[in-house]
């Protein structure tokens, strides 16, 4: 008995089954290579991202940094991680793109080394923990020019695309934060 020869594809067959693949959705499928391979290193990875973030926005400011980390465990593999730092704070419309969309940022197009350039760390550290979890990530932000914003967002990792699911206007109140060795309130922080 015969076998029937494979159906050949044409460049039309082919194509009508080629779609586009977002950036999110290649990283959420390769995590590995943003440095999400395990939850230990996962956790490394994100305190490394938000920190580094803090240290950048202050170096740009003109602003010593105050950074503080506070790690949480929340369940037998969960983690909150919360760092707070006196920067210059992030512009409302800002918020979700930075924290729910990878590839979008400030420094790639500069020719100078810096600690983080290519717009994916702390996206992906909030897709991850999205991923792990399901939880959102939430940040307060106040640009010394602005109101307080509380903003949780997701990440449509199908259109790399920032899911906003709170925004809202906070009032500013520093005893929520760190305190300093001296037990005195910290600065309000972003």
């Amino acid at each position: 008995m015969a076998k029937n020869p494979a159906t050949k594809e044409t460049a039309e067959s082919l194509a009508s089954k080629q779609r586009e693949i977002s950036v999110s959705e290649f990283f959420l499928k390769n995590r590995h290579l943003l440095g999400f391979d395990n939850p230990r290193k996962a956790l490394l990875t994100t305190v490394k991202e938000a920190v580094d973030n803090a240290l950048d926005a202050c170096e740009e400011a003109g602003i010593l940094p105050e950074v503080s980390v506070e790690m949480r465990q929340t369940g037998d593999d969960r983690f909150r991680v919360s760092v707070t730092d006196n920067g210059p704070g992030i512009v409302r419309a800002q918020i979700p793109k930075i924290f729910a969309k990878l590839l979008y940022g400030s420094k790639f197009h500069r020719l100078r080394m810096s600690r983080g350039q290519q717009g994916i760390g702390i996206s992906a550290a909030g897709m991850y923990g999205q991923l792990t979890t399901g939880a959102a990530t939430r940040i307060l932000s106040r640009p010394a020019s602005g109101a307080a914003h509380g903003i949780e967002v997701h990440i449509d990792t199908r259109k790399n695309a920032p899911v906003i699911l709170k925004d809202e206007q906070v009032n500013w109140r520093p005893e929520f934060y760190p305190t300093h060795e001296d037990g005195k309130p910290g600065k309000p922080v972003t």
